[in-house]
């Protein structure tokens, strides 16, 4: 029988095993399900199609409750963890063991991370040294780069209007 140890952090009290190299262990695998070229392995290893691996993966759902994602540093492991223990997602389970589906998954993962960190964060520097069209009084006034560490992801050179 195991018992539970009260953890005291800034924002709630959160009851965890006294097993914390058990908690340690599937946090970092669960984690690790955040990464296409670890889906790709598990998948050409047979794992995703043995019924005790997906009744493992249904177990670690758990993960999702707020209470234990706020320790997950990868979210998308999360988003996997669905997309592996759902019924109506079996093709993507099949579908891992080929290179060419990894790589798609690897590259669709890192056009999301782009685009929120573009969102989040903007162009990676602040809007008054970038390159922008300002509307100022009706006018349009070009500014030029004021710092050569301006990281354009894209956008085909489209201009942004602030007003």
């Amino acid at each position: 029988m195991s018992s539970i140890t009260n953890i005291n952090d800034d924002q709630n009290n959160v009851q965890l095993p006294d097993d914390l190299k058990r908690f340690a262990l599937e946090l970092e695998f669960v984690q690790a399900l955040a990464s296409p070229a670890y889906l790709h392995h598990l998948a050409t290893q047979g794992y995703l199609q043995d019924p005790a691996f997906l009744s493992f993966l249904n177990y670690l759902g758990y993960w999702k409750r707020p209470e234990y994602a706020k320790y997950i540093s990868y979210p998308h492991c999360l988003y996997f963890l669905d997309l592996l223990t759902d019924d109506n997602c079996e093709t993507f389970r099949k579908e891992l063991v080929n290179l060419p589906f990894r790589d798609f998954v690897h590259q669709q993962q890192f056009y999301n991370w782009q685009y929120r960190s573009r969102t989040l964060y903007g162009k990676g520097t602040s809007k008054s040294s970038s390159s922008l069209s300002v509307v100022i009084s009706g006018e349009k006034e070009d500014q030029e780069h004021v710092s050569g560490n301006d990281m354009d992801l894209g956008g085909g050179g489209e201009e942004e209007e602030i007003s």
